[in-house]
């Protein structure tokens, strides 16, 4: 934690979490708000996937263009006025319309992770990247739980609509103190070794089994905890205005086992470890939630499903930068989350059919069960990441 001491490296750490804020500060009232405007259980889904579809189209070319042209920070900035603009719009106008294409727009800024990952690895030795990379994944969850906080308290006083200003309040902010980091640009390459690297990391096939894994990772907490939990949890009659109570013990514990992941899960448990044990408890959290008797047993199990997840998403972030190039890593971490966000994408769509056709208990089975298979992927993943030829440049 010594680094988050340096400037630049405490700067670029604080509008990390801003991102996170600016797109998921709404995440707990928005598929209830959805609902009370009439809207089916299927067109909720895709409205609440919208941005895992803007994210998994945009990402890898969001990682080339980033490698091409050498100006991430360029890139972090357009990202951030995307949000900053549409949510605005949605407060005074809220349609399913207009929250289908403010979805979108997150998905744009969100896509342009890929980049606040690269940038931030910059800052640090080679060998330091898988626990650089775990550091700034606390951004995510600790992000998302001071948004969902803030925007819990407004929403409270002044509608769910006024939840919608903080992720553009926050996006501002990011956009603001962008100009105040320092970019390390790397070296300018020929075109033929930028289309190398392209063809090398759409050949390689772990980065294809990573992004898989992590795309079935993260179906579970936006299929549940941003979906069906929310609406579970108003049968126990939870208010929505409270519900960032519920998704932020979610995420007080992802943050805290993602920042215990480098220091200790990694050197007690190994990376293989942490993965399996995150996984499996993941997926029996998510099938016995449905059947939680009171809301104290379901903040319970939110808790675990927050631990589960820091841990197993956190070891395979870290996995897609190691034995990688400097100059390879954006288009390599850009493929990589354009094919985990196909799993933020289909998580909520999928059980936005299951609850419109069957029951809710079936949705949290699914995910569940979807979860533990992934498990299978594990091994052969860490094998083929350890195959990968030793970093140069």
């Amino acid at each position: 934690m010594k680094a988050l001491l340096r400037r630049d490296v405490l700067l670029f750490f604080i509008i990390s979490l801003l991102f996170f804020i600016s797109i998921h500060a709404f995440d707990p009232f928005l598929a209830p708000y959805i609902m009370s405007l009439n809207v089916e259980a299927r067109v909720m889904g895709i409205i609440i996937g919208a941005t895992g579809l803007a994210s998994m189209l945009l990402r890898f070319p969001t990682g080339i263009l980033s490698d091409r042209f050498r100006r991430r920070k360029r890139i972090i900035q357009i990202g951030l006025l995307f949000t900053l603009i549409a949510w605005p719009v949605v407060y005074l106008w809220p349609t399913p319309e207009t929250l289908f294409i403010a979805k979108l727009a997150d998905g744009v800024t969100s896509a342009t992770w890929v980049v606040y990952n690269v940038m931030f690895v910059a800052y640090f030795p080679p060998l330091e990247a898988a626990a650089a990379i775990a550091m700034l994944s606390v951004t995510s969850p600790v992000g998302t739980f001071i948004g969902i906080s803030v925007a819990g308290f407004i929403a409270r006083h002044f509608g769910a609509e006024s939840s919608f200003l903080v992720a553009s309040a926050a996006a501002l902010l990011a956009f603001l103190l962008t100009f105040f980091i320092r970019e390390k640009r790397p070296e300018a390459m020929p075109t033929a070794q930028r289309l190398s690297a392209v063809r090398t990391q759409l050949r390689d096939p772990s980065v294809w089994y990573l992004g898989g894994l992590c795309a079935l990772v993260m179906m579970v907490p936006f299929a549940t905890r941003d979906t069906l939990t929310p609406l579970l949890a108003e049968g126990f009659g939870m208010a929505a205005a409270s519900l960032a109570t519920l998704s932020g013990i979610h995420l007080f514990f992802y943050a805290l086992a993602t920042a215990l992941c480098a220091p200790f899960f990694y050197r007690l448990l190994g990376l293989r470890n942490t993965a399996i044990i995150g996984g499996v408890l993941q997926g029996a959290v998510a099938i016995a939630m449905p059947y939680a008797p009171n809301i104290w047993l379901l903040y319970g199990l939110q808790a675990l499903a927050g631990c589960a997840f820091g841990m197993i998403s956190t070891v395979l972030n870290s996995l897609i930068v190691t034995r990688t190039p400097a100059w390879q890593q954006s288009t390599r971490v850009g493929l990589y989350q354009s094919i985990y966000s196909t799993g933020i994408f289909f998580g909520p769509v999928l059980v936005g059919y299951i609850k419109y056709y069957f029951a809710m208990q079936q949705g949290f089975m699914v995910i569940g069960i979807i979860s533990l298979l992934s498990l299978l992927l594990v091994r052969h993943v860490m094998r083929m990441v350890n195959a990968r030829p030793v970093a140069e440049g």
